[in-house]
């Protein structure tokens, strides 16, 4: 499920989480939030666009990782990652980056952002996990 918003979708993340922290059962069918910050049509070409784009987000000394999740598309997960990662020039971390790239593609849509993973998705059930 995706959810159309007008505000910044880290805010909307982190008042989930203050939500979700008293009220961790009134989450029994959505349990995973991760914000978006650029959506585009499902061509590779735009996809590396979108992704050099948003590569301020990510400064010099940090490293970085490209995170793909992917359905109902022909496109390769490696695919994606190995176009993506050939125009970014950072530091590649797979175990612990600063930042992960986060491409999600559903369909004909790609949403795209910079997240710190640990901070900027919410998981009820780690949420839980850590509150119970």
């Amino acid at each position: 499920m995706t959810c159309w918003t007008s505000l910044n979708p880290f805010n909307v993340i982190q008042e989930l989480k203050k939500f979700a922290e008293d009220n961790p059962y009134q989450f029994r069918f959505a349990i995973r939030f991760t914000p978006i910050e650029v959506c585009v049509s499902t061509d590779l070409e735009r996809i590396v666009k979108a992704s050099q784009e948003l590569l301020p987000r990510i400064s010099e000394d940090e490293s970085y990782r490209v995170t793909v999740r992917s359905r109902h598309t022909a496109l390769k997960n490696m695919q994606v990652i190995e176009a993506v990662a050939d125009v970014i020039p950072r530091k590649v971390n797979l175990d612990s980056p600063d930042k992960t790239l986060w491409i999600e593609i559903v369909g004909d849509t790609t949403g795209i952002s910079v997240l710190q993973e640990s901070k900027d998705i919410l998981s009820i059930m780690t949420l839980r996990d850590d509150t119970y």
